[in-house]
């Protein structure tokens, strides 16, 4: 009989280990499809955007948004490992930046709505009636005021870095963003491509491999026109009221050594509900530093919220 018990003791452990180990192994992040390109038309012009495409229509769609200084191509270590759990994943160019040249009217144009009422026509042009979306800190800045004034659009909302500062906070944010825009502009000996350098650096882009800084340094560069719209955009935005109300399933995240993370206690604490990950050790650029880490955070979570809405 005692060795009976023993027996079904060690089966049940068995059994036990191999589910953990199952569940360990869930997510495959094997690279698979190519990243494309295209332009989508909206009434302020052509949004570029890049896109990979999922083995199985019946998915969902992602969208994900960069931030200010980045473009499209933030996401491209991320895109080809999380391809297979959606039926496409498109990451388009905000105003002013990448291959989406700034117009009159763009220049013209304030407040953060602006962003969101852009993205919406984007998704529209393609035909995307309903998707998860995320973004990274002003991408995700604008990504939640998407989903708070249109929130039947959107399955749930990702924000990686949610600036949930104070207005010190903002001031201080502000002195460093918006006071360094003057930096960027085009001078005859050349010294502004240092000071772009410099920016990036400031940031976190000495983190990463030279190449990409100085990728992230010439986007930067490249966007100098719209840098400081973009940047009074986000900060005269209420972030706060509408991250504390906006509905649905949320997913925070942010590098421990990010220049919002002072505020993420506060951002988890206002919204208890949402589902939180802290990258150790990484910068504004954790997307290009923990690209498996982050596309496994938002791949867990999204299935989790498909799973809650099939039921």
């Amino acid at each position: 009989m005692k060795k009976c018990l023993l027996w079904v003791l060690v089966i049940a452990l068995l059994m036990g280990l191999g589910v953990q180990a199952q569940a360990a192994d869930v997510l495959d992040l094997t690279p698979t499809g190519k990243i494309m390109a295209g332009y989508a038309d909206t009434s302020l012009g052509q949004v570029h955007y890049r896109y990979i495409k999922g083995t199985d229509e019946k998915l969902p769609v992602l969208i994900m948004i960069h931030q200010t200084t980045s473009d499209s191509t933030f996401y491209e270590f991320m895109m080809p490992i999380m391809s297979k759990y959606y039926s496409a994943i498109y990451c388009p160019d905000f105003p002013g930046y990448g291959g989406f040249e700034p117009t009159d009217k763009q220049v013209e144009a304030k407040g953060l709505a602006f962003y969101g009422d852009v993205f919406v026509e984007f998704m529209d042009s393609l035909n995307i009636k309903k998707c998860h979306l995320a973004g990274h800190y002003s991408g995700g800045s604008m990504a939640l005021d998407m989903k708070y004034r249109y929130p039947d659009r959107f399955y749930s909302l990702t924000v990686m870095g949610p600036i949930y500062g104070d207005q010190e906070f903002r001031k201080r944010l502000r002195e460093v963003s918006v006071g360094s825009v003057q930096k960027l502009v085009p001078v005859r000996d050349g010294w502004h491509l240092l000071r772009g350098w410099k920016q990036v650096e400031e940031y976190g882009a000495a983190a990463l491999p030279l190449e990409l800084h100085q990728r992230e340094a010439l986007i930067n560069l490249k966007g100098w026109k719209a840098t400081k719209q973009a940047y009074n955009a986000v900060l005269d935005y209420d972030f706060i009221k509408p991250f504390d109300n906006v509905p649905g399933p949320l997913l925070i995240m942010d590098g421990s050594k990010g220049q919002c993370f002072e505020f993420f206690e506060a951002a988890k604490k206002a919204r208890p509900d949402a589902v939180s990950l802290v990258l150790e050790g990484c910068h504004d650029y954790f997307p290009y530093e923990k690209p498996n880490e982050v596309a496994a955070a938002i791949i867990s979570f999204t299935k989790d919220v498909d799973k809650t809405t099939k039921k």
